[in-house]
């Protein structure tokens, strides 16, 4: 339902489009990001096991867990057209799939328990949620 009232369906070709643009559109963004995001989950590795990402989108983090082969990912987005650019960037990575788990919610509604998770991550993700502060609640 928060899904739903957060994120309203739309239509397969505009969740599509809209997944394969950012899939193309960000690669510029995230090779100027790539040195100083290296630096910033370094410090996840080794430490975090369950990590979970909210607005994992297509995937653009997968490839700094991958180094950890013991990390497991749960990724978030509300876009469900996400999720093949997602495993496709896991698999890319060298993540195997059975180490991440897309999952089609909103920042302000996570369905996992407290405490689950050793980390949370979100990158380019509070600019795009309705609430930002329920988001950083993780209610």
């Amino acid at each position: 339902a928060m899904l739903n009232r957060l994120h309203p369906p739309r239509p397969d070709w505009y969740e599509e489009f809209y997944a394969s643009v950012m899939n193309s559109s960000m690669k510029s963004y995230e090779a100027e990001v790539a040195g100083y995001k290296s630096q910033l989950f370094d410090n996840l590795r080794g430490k975090a096991k369950k990590v979970l990402e909210i607005g994992i989108g297509t995937g653009p983090n997968l490839k700094y867990y991958a180094a950890d082969t013991d990390v497991q990912v749960l990724g978030v987005d509300p876009n469900r057209k996400m999720e093949k650019y997602a495993q496709t960037a896991a698999v890319a990575a060298g993540l195997p799939l059975t180490n991440f788990k897309f999952l089609q919610a909103v920042g302000e509604a996570i369905p996992v328990s407290d405490a689950s998770v050793d980390a949370v991550v979100g990158t380019l993700v509070l600019c795009s949620v309705k609430d930002v502060d329920m988001t950083l609640q993780g209610k």
